[in-house]
């Protein structure tokens, strides 16, 4: 590339995800040979201590609902700092530096994990949305996405070019995620699993996650089988809006002490003391708690829904179910609980894809995406 070019990344940073996650691994993972890297978010959290010494950090606001001056700001960023190229993820963000960048006659490239369609909004909110993001999306460069059904929703739906958009899967690093480096023995005194059969589940508490059918299987399972009902144990990580109403699922579906919510945990830690994998979600981009799961070597009982069934294959790396059927999701987890030569194969296989999903791949595919939109 010859000269370093400056890149601002844009994120809103109010909680640590999926998305501050991978935008944490790309600015610790550029060559700094080749880029002098900027972030704009907030700056506190998990994803400001991880990535403040690893770039040029810019104080920015973007938590407000909608606040036109943010247009303003960045665009005074990307002209104070001569960014070459600024990279957003998150809608909110996504207009701001596409219309920002605009303006300043910088490149824009945006991570779509979930196109606007799949926002959990009011009709109007999303009608308005899809517009602003239609009024963004003509000003991108370049659009970067993580799954093959995604990519090609916006070259259909969005109307997007194809040689526009590119699809790079989420990462994962399997050392980081060796199962033989960690320690489940704290997790196992906090929650009492000792000589349990620990089933885990790990995301927001959101409609998205489909908690209510994982519920519901436990209750199924616990139901026909008065060992499990004794020795079973659901943890459930992650925060989230529903969680008084789940808790009232689990106290009327009897089965309030199978089920622990955990609150947020620490990935690693929570998947060391998991037996069994669960996904039960209808919507996803493509999720990273799949990815360390697999990394872990762990049997997985997941929904059959784009963004799962293109990272895990059924019946070699997971079994898949249909979503919002909980008798399904039951008996899948029945098998692993019976069949633990099945249940291990599964998880081997697991960590042999995960392999596929490296951080390497992950950071020089974007600085190819960067290449193409700055011309060099």
């Amino acid at each position: 590339m010859g000269q370093k070019k400056n890149i601002l990344f844009v994120i809103e940073n109010s909680a640590y995800g999926g998305g501050e996650k991978v935008f944490s691994q790309l600015i610790r993972g550029l060559p700094r040979d080749r880029f002098a890297v900027y972030c704009a978010s907030l700056p506190r959290g998990r994803f400001y201590e991880e990535t403040a010494g690893r770039c040029a950090f810019l104080p920015l606001d973007l938590s407000r609902r909608f606040d036109l001056r943010n247009i303003g700001r960045l665009e005074a960023l990307l002209l104070e700092h001569r960014i070459d190229v600024v990279h957003s993820q998150g809608a909110r963000a996504d207009f701001y530096c596409a219309v920002a960048a605009s303006r300043a006659g910088v490149k824009a490239v945006a991570t779509v994990a979930m196109p606007v369609e799949g926002f959990d909004v009011c009709y109007l909110k999303k009608k308005i949305y899809s517009l602003l993001y239609s009024f963004a999306e003509k000003r991108l460069a370049g659009v970067i996405t993580v799954s093959g059904t995604l990519r090609d929703a916006l070259v259909s739906r969005h109307g997007l070019p194809p040689e526009r958009v590119a699809l790079i899967p989420n990462p994962v690093d399997t050392a980081e995620f060796d199962h033989s480096n960690f320690d489940a023995g704290p997790l196992i005194e906090k929650f009492g699993l000792r000589g349990r059969l620990v089933l885990g589940a790990l995301g927001r508490l959101e409609w998205q996650k489909g908690y209510p059918y994982l519920i519901d299987a436990v209750r199924i399972l616990t139901g026909k089988d008065p060992e499990l009902k004794e020795k079973l144990v659901c943890l459930i990580g992650g925060a989230g809006r529903l969680e008084t109403q789940l808790k009232r699922l689990c106290a009327e579906a009897g089965v309030a002490g199978n089920v622990v919510f955990c609150g947020e945990v620490a990935p690693k830690e929570f998947l060391s003391a998991v037996d069994i994998f669960v996904m039960p979600s209808l919507l996803e981009g493509q999720p990273l708690a799949l990815l360390e799961a697999m990394a872990m070597a762990k049997p997985i009982v997941a929904t059959d829904i784009p963004g799962i069934n293109d990272t895990a294959v059924s019946g070699s790396e997971a079994l898949l179910v249909p979503p919002k059927d909980p008798e399904r999701l039951a008996a899948a987890l029945a098998e692993l609980v019976r069949d633990h030569a099945r249940a291990a194969g599964l998880g081997r296989n697991a960590l042999l894809k995960a392999g596929a999903y490296g951080v390497a791949p992950y950071i020089d595919r974007h600085v190819a995406v960067y290449a193409k939109v700055l011309g060099i």
